[in-house]
């Protein structure tokens, strides 16, 4: 790859593809495809690359179009399997590790740049170390990289072209970022070998789930989503006893969507004095007085922290904090915000919500 090339690809990438993103659409969509799902298609070998008996004769799944899947990336010092497609959209990187359309695929001459969401299935990249190894397998086609260094780059930097065969894998830095963040965290590896045979089996989680809030439908009607409420957000943390496959993927994401939902319709209901709307996402508890008519300024919030506890592949709770002036209502002011809610199958509700004033 050219000097020249390998500039457009850092400018294209860091400008284009996650730096613009900034993860808001990423966001509101929720999970169609399960992970478990894309998985298994990707481990299925591709027809073509079997020869007479289901023998495997080393095609790679090179996919032309946006969005299609192309193989399996493991990290297993990380304990990660994520699908492939190709592109780098909002509707991509919700459910998969992306491949820049502007670099070669893995296995091909120069650099290839597989993206993902940092507090996705690069969440915790960070922790590679040079020497620790990594794998992408398509068809029957199974290439081998090792880790040799790793960039802090900002926007405009180009990626890091690694000599020979290489992979860069690129997220937002830090990795626990929920908020559009101007350095980039990339990893660099070298390719080592290339195998063929029959792939892997899959070893992720068994499902992904799509949860949802409870807002009653003329709630949600009023726009609970993040791009129509406009609060500057925080961190994502996962405590508790999670498996690494499930906080390493789109699964924290998706809980995170519907706890947001049940936080907005919070202040969309309590600003209207509306009980019913109230009781769909906090049933049994009473709406805090501060909150009744007053109109929660979301611009001038600090930022939203969110952390979710959860117990190996099952999300438990989740709190989301933050400091933010109300207008209005009965005692207008600076208030601390901690708002719990509990998941209940697929479904969050809020079961606390504390509202301290400090202004």
């Amino acid at each position: 790859m050219t000097r020249r090339a390998r500039v457009v690809l850092g400018l294209v990438l860091v400008w284009g593809a996650l730096g613009v993103l900034g993860y808001r659409l990423g966001w509101e969509l929720h999970l169609r495809r399960g992970q478990a799902t894309l998985l298994q298609q990707a481990r299925t070998v591709d027809r073509a690359s079997e020869g007479p008996g289901g023998s495997c004769s080393g095609t790679q799944v090179t996919p032309v179009l946006d969005g299609q899947l192309a193989g399996v990336l493991d990290i297993p010092s990380l304990g990660v399997q994520a699908p492939v497609e190709s592109g780098t959209s909002d509707a991509v990187l919700a459910v998969a590790v992306g491949h820049f359309d502007g670099s070669p695929w893995p296995g091909q001459p120069g650099t290839a740049a597989l993206l993902a969401h940092d507090v996705s299935y690069f969440a915790r990249i960070d922790q590679l170390q040079p020497g620790d190894t990594l794998q992408y397998q398509s068809g029957c086609v199974t290439v081998t990289f090792r880790v040799v260094g790793h960039q802090i780059v900002h926007d405009g930097a180009p990626l890091p072209a690694v000599p020979g065969s290489g992979l860069d894998l690129d997220t937002c830095w830090p990795t626990d970022a929920l908020w559009f963040t101007p350095d980039r965290y990339v990893v660099e590896a070298q390719e080592v070998g290339i195998s063929v045979g029959k792939p892997a089996p899959v070893v992720g989680p068994t499902a992904t789930v799509a949860y949802r809030s409870s807002a009653s439908p003329a709630l949600a009607a009023t726009g609970l989503a993040l791009t129509q409420n406009e609060e500057p957000m925080g961190t994502l943390r996962i405590t508790g006893s999670p498996s690494q496959a499930w906080s390493q993927s789109p699964g924290p994401l998706a809980v995170q969507v519907a706890a947001l939902a049940d936080y907005f319709g919070g202040y969309h209901a309590a600003e209207r004095d509306d009980q019913a709307w109230w009781a769909s996402v906090a049933p049994g508890l009473a709406m805090p007085p501060a909150l009744v008519g007053a109109q929660p300024l979301l611009s001038d919030a600090s930022p939203l922290n969110v952390t979710i506890q959860a117990s190996g592949d099952e999300p438990q709770t989740v709190t989301l904090q933050t400091t933010l002036p109300l207008a209005g209502g009965s005692a207008p002011g600076r208030y601390a915000m901690t708002v719990t809610e509990a998941v209940h199958g697929t479904t969050l509700v809020i079961t606390s919500w504390e509202a301290n004033r400090v202004g």
